[in-house]
């Protein structure tokens, strides 16, 4: 056979292969900034979720219910959107995963913990929300839970009877180039026809006992859903891949597969996220998931489902395992280049900086005619890997998922070009791993099928914008061995930080190399990783002031090698302090309070601690670099000081706040110290400074003193000279001097049984 002769020379000689990618123009200038509208695509009032990634380094427990947590992050942002919501409910987006599970998750998965997802309250301005949520600071990305479906344009054909002839010979995108994919000529070799990989189908609904699929005995994921009214779809996708070689029907293009159903419909919600990490973890590097599915978002049109972020971080995971992802890029006649996410970023074009890398195949549709032109409907870009037959596919069909005959002629939209693409990444792995024992890892599997010198163009590559379709002889023909990478990334040098705060760092060092390439960057705070970048800077914040930290950086390609460590020893800014002395007006008072210019507490704040000095609350705050303290108080139970709306100004360093008026430094304040012999077990003092205001009843407990028997208090009674006093145990027995109280001079005295002497025991 010719292939092991250029195989065998090429494991002498390896080849690998780069693609050539014609780019697109640079995008366009944005004509809206982040906060852009984000229903000028999609009405928003009838949105129900928003999910939500937050930073790396939030490090909220990962849990239901962690909106109190998440208040306690002191964001002005989500401070205000509490207030505005009080019954917000912040919960895990992923319910596989957990906080007591957390410490144990494999690395590769710490990224999913920063997802949850918030229920849009009743009445609320989705858009409104959406919006704050992507300003705060603690915020990565936030995006409304829209629709997902299957990329398809034409609804259900009518199933027809099969005929005793098969049907191969309506099958033209199986055929030779510039036609097809030419999987005959893969069939020849052994695992050329699947064998020996498994894949699954990411969708929502199939036949699995239409009868030329049941001799697979299709596996279906637990936990998911299998929906009659998406059968048709379904069973159209694994019949191209999948139909059994036998006498009826149609003949897969790696029929010797082993196909997977996975819905994406978990417990009655969509969660697409969910089902890649769980298909991932149940099938071994070579294997291949189809992404069945395009969803709603910050488009005119359907989009790619990586679009949503959690989506697209579990797809990275997925190809951190070795397992190849193909994806549809949608129907929405979209612009991928152009296309913004709702924080702004074009995440989509690969000349871009804030272009994000998934590592899957993206799948665009083409003509079933040569040559071959882009659909009308295909999303269209240079982030665009390869296409498919985008019309006039014959496949199978099902009315419902108890379907076991039915055929249709015209399958289309990026739903028949994903699973023409997807065979012939099987028919690869399938001969790689029959040839070298090991098969591509999906970076160089994507490479092979990028590769504009093997594969079929289309009419008009620079304006078609839809990669290349396959063609399996030309890239059998110049095989490469698969790459085992062994060679981790050299070492991140020049580690520094540029700028620092007193709760924030700044890092930034030098990009590393690798025989392959960098996939990532990881970041660790003292030895505990807290975030992977794919660029070459790093932020942390809501970090403690005047603290050493000690960050690692580590490069990591996609085989998981990863470089020396580079380290750096910093600490962060000494934060100013503002301390306030508060001259009770409530009893139990709450300061609620901002850093000037900066993020609210949550309302009502914070309870402030009984001070040393009788009568006054106390509170110290740290602002960090501000130079002020903005704050209000209140009774904690919706009773407010806030100086008439105005608000009050405390300067760094100690203030006093008596009566609405600030002074600086602590309390100025004649004092009367008392040592009590104790007549009560739990002595209660209630006093007042003579001719001023009394305590409420009972007053406050005594505390012990430093001598045994005795109980001691210090009570400020500002300008007076003299306390005025009675005791009782807190549970309505008295004593007040026969009703004439007692009188305590400045200074130190002693009470014992009734009777008052001037200093200590």
């Amino acid at each position: 056979m010719m292939i092991r002769k250029g195989l065998l020379s090429l494991l002498m000689f390896t080849v690998v292969f780069t693609s050539v990618v014609a780019f697109g123009n640079a995008p366009a200038t944005a004509s809206e900034d982040k906060e852009a509208k984000v229903d000028k695509y999609f009405n928003l009032s009838n949105v129900e979720e928003i999910v939500v990634k937050f930073k790396d380094g939030v490090n909220l427990s990962y849990e239901d219910g962690v909106e109190r947590e998440l208040a306690s992050k002191k964001d002005r942002e989500l401070s205000g959107t509490f207030s505005e919501f009080p019954d917000l409910k912040v919960n895990r987006l992923f319910t596989i995963f957990d906080k007591q599970s957390k410490a144990k998750q494999d690395k590769a998965k710490a990224v999913f913990q920063n997802y949850f997802t918030i229920p849009v309250p009743k009445g609320a301005d989705a858009q409104k929300l959406l919006e704050s949520l992507n300003r705060s600071e603690l915020v990565d990305e936030a995006y409304p839970k829209l629709e997902a479906v299957e990329p398809t344009l034409a609804s259900n054909t009518t199933p027809v009877q099969p005929s005793n002839d098969p049907n191969y010979s309506f099958q033209g995108y199986a055929n030779a180039a510039a036609q097809g994919i030419n999987a005959p000529y893969a069939w020849q070799y052994e695992g050329g026809d699947g064998k020996g990989i498994s894949y699954y189908d990411i969708e929502r609904g199939w036949a699995l006992n239409h009868e030329d699929l049941v001799a697979h005995s299709v596996p279906f994921l637990a936990g998911g859903t299998n929906q009659s009214t998406s059968a048709n779809h379904g069973t159209a996708v694994l019949g191209v891949i999948s139909s059994v070689d036998n006498t009826i029907g149609n003949i897969g293009l790696a029929s010797k597969a082993q196909p997977h159903a996975a819905s994406y419909v978990r417990g009655g919600f969509t969660n697409i996220a969910e089902t890649i990490i769980l298909a991932a973890d149940d099938l071994d590097p070579g294997d291949v998931i189809l992404l069945e599915v395009q969803v709603s978002g910050n488009a005119a049109g359907w989009l790619p489902v990586e679009t949503w972020e959690a989506e697209y971080d579990a797809i990275r995971y997925a190809v951190s395992q070795g397992i190849t992802v193909v994806e549809a890029a949608g129907n929405g006649t979209v612009n991928l280049d152009t296309y913004q996410s709702y924080s702004g970023k074009y995440v989509l074009n690969r000349t871009s900086p804030d272009y994000q890398d998934s590592g899957a195949i993206m799948v665009g549709a083409g003509s079933d005619t040569v040559p071959h032109t882009r659909m009308y409907f295909s999303n269209y870009g240079n982030r665009i890997d390869a296409f498919g037959w985008g019309t006039g596919v014959h496949t199978l069909a099902a009315v419902d998922t108890t379907s076991t005959t039915g055929y249709q002629s015209s399958f289309n939209g990026t739903s028949s070009a994903s699973p023409i693409v997807t065979a012939a990444a099987i028919s690869l792995q399938g001969i790689a791993k029959a040839e070298y024992g090991v098969t591509y890892p999906p970076y160089q599997l994507r490479d092979l099928l990028r590769n504009t010198t093997y594969n079929t163009p289309s009419s008009n590559p620079a304006t078609d914008q839809i990669g290349y379709l396959p063609n399996l002889k030309n890239i059998i023909d110049n095989l490469p061995a698969p790459i085992i990478d062994t060679t981790a990334p050299s070492q991140p040098a020049n580690l520094t930080s540029p700028s620092k705060t007193s709760t924030s760092i700044s890092l930034d060092w030098d990009a590393s190399t690798d025989n392959v390439g960098v996939d990532h960057y990881e970041i660790l705070r003292n030895t505990v990783l807290i975030a992977t970048t794919a660029s070459t800077s790093f932020t942390d914040t809501g970090l403690t002031p005047s603290t050493a930290y000690t960050y690692t950086v580590k490069a990591v390609d996609a085989a998981n090698n990863k470089s020396l460590p580079s380290s750096l020893y910093i600490s962060t800014d000494s934060g100013n302090t503002v301390t306030i002395y508060y001259k009770k007006g409530f009893s139990t008072p709450y300061i609620h309070y901002r850093p000037a210019g900066g993020t609210w507490t949550t309302a009502p704040g914070a309870a402030m601690p009984e001070s040393e000095l009788a009568g006054y609350a106390k509170y110290t705050v740290n602002i960090g670099a501000a130079t002020s303290l903005e704050a209000v108080f209140n009774n904690g139970s919706g009773t407010w000081d806030n100086n008439g709306g105005s608000n009050y100004m405390f300067g760094t360093g100690t203030s006093t706040f008596k009566n609405g008026t600030i002074t600086s430094g602590t309390p100025v304040t004649n004092t009367v110290t008392i040592y009590y012999k104790h007549g009560f077990s739990t002595p209660y003092i209630h006093w007042r400074p003579e001719g001023g205001t009394w305590t409420t009843a009972p007053g406050q407990v005594m505390p012990n003193s430093e001598i045994a028997g005795y109980s001691k208090i210090t009570l400020a009674v500002e300008s007076a000279s003299r306390a005025e006093v009675c005791f009782n145990n807190g549970s309505g027995t008295w004593d007040s001097n026969g009703g004439s109280n007692y009188f305590f001079n400045l200074g130190t005295s002693t009470f014992d049984s009734g009777t008052i002497t001037t200093g200590t025991p």
